[in-house]
């Protein structure tokens, strides 16, 4: 999958944090959450539009804003690691806007934004709030049609996935980036701190991460991460951990690089579950050309088969089932029926 990230607005917009969270799902489709911290003053007019550039994106892509999610103290701790005194509204109305009011750290205005997705880009128009408290943040949820959000390379032995995630770099500026900023007057925004969070299967493995932008790992507090997030089904498994990264502007770069490995072992049940039925086939298969030495016309051919070979091929039909069909699936369906 493509791994470029461009933040860009018309304005002058500087982002204080941005904050990145990839939800791994096998076989399922993936997530990734956007969350951007900006200051009052990048109002110029009455609203701004904001654009996440990056090639992957599709135009039936599914984007949740999560204001409305982050205003619960509950779910308010969890993502800004620190507790929530207080919640006020911006407006008359919860929807026009929240104020979290935090212990430790600043104040923080939430803002809803509308949402338009399009091949390459997703754009969010934000209005000015009458009233507001610290900087102006907002975040939203991606849905991906893709099982994985890493660059996958399989393996006979284990799977690597890789998560490389180039923000605002301009090296190597796509050429569709390049002519969504032309054409529409646009500023690749400056960042000044990114915070990337992966929610990987725990039966994944860590096997390189840049220790000089490591904050911690950690198991997945799955019930208040479910709380927050209804949305991602998968969370309930409760199998998962997490990786946290960190890194900043204070050298004066404008792009950040996040680089991770993750491996997942591939000899499984139905690997080996494979290997014996193509052992099964091979033997079948050498041993059926004694059957042309021993056929005899006054005897049904399949009455000739010695009971070996039956059980045989009974044991490779069980092993196709279990390979190839979706049990549980077909399962659910039975009792469904059932139950009606």
């Amino acid at each position: 999958m493509d791994n470029a990230y461009y933040i860009l607005a018309k304005d002058n917009v500087s982002i204080e944090r941005l904050h990145i969270c990839t939800w791994e799902f096998p076989h399922e489709s993936s997530f990734i959450e956007f969350g951007l911290e900006f200051p009052h003053e990048s109002f110029v007019n009455d609203s701004i539009i904001l654009y996440l550039a990056a090639p992957f994106i599709k135009e039936d892509y599914t984007v949740t804003c999560l204001m409305k999610n982050l205003s619960n103290t509950d779910n308010g701790r969890f993502i800004f690691n620190d507790v929530v005194r207080g919640i006020e509204n911006v407006g008359d109305d919860s929807r026009d806007g929240i104020i979290l009011s935090f212990e430790k750290r600043d104040k923080l205005t939430i803002l809803p934004c509308d949402i338009k997705v399009d091949n390459g880009f997703i754009s969010f128009k934000l209005e000015k709030p009458s009233r507001y408290e610290g900087n102006l943040y907002f975040r939203v949820l991606i849905k991906i049609d893709n099982d994985s959000i890493a660059i996958r390379k399989k393996g006979i032995a284990q799977t690597g996935y890789i998560y490389d995630f180039k923000i605002n770099e301009t090296r190597n500026l796509p050429q569709d980036i390049y002519m969504l900023k032309k054409n529409n007057g646009l500023e690749i925004c400056k960042v000044k701190k990114a915070f990337c969070l992966h929610a990987i299967p725990d039966n994944f493995v860590f096997s390189f991460v840049d220790s000089s932008k490591l904050k911690n790992i950690r198991k997945l507090e799955s019930t208040a991460f479910q709380k927050y997030l209804p949305e991602i089904k998968g969370i309930s498994q409760d199998c998962f951990n997490i990786l946290f990264l960190k890194d900043n502007d204070d050298d004066g770069k404008e792009s950040y690089s996040l680089f991770t490995i993750c491996t997942e072992e591939t000899i499984g049940s139905k690997q080996i579950a494979f290997a014996i039925g193509a052992n099964i086939i091979c033997s079948l298969l050498f041993a059926l050309s004694s059957l042309r030495f021993i056929k005899d016309a006054n005897v049904e051919w399949y009455r000739q088969i010695p009971w070996e070979y039956w059980g045989a091929l009974g044991i490779l039909f069980f092993l196709c089932l279990y390979l190839f069909v979706p049990i549980k699936s077909v399962w659910s369906c039975l009792k469904a029926k059932l139950n009606n």
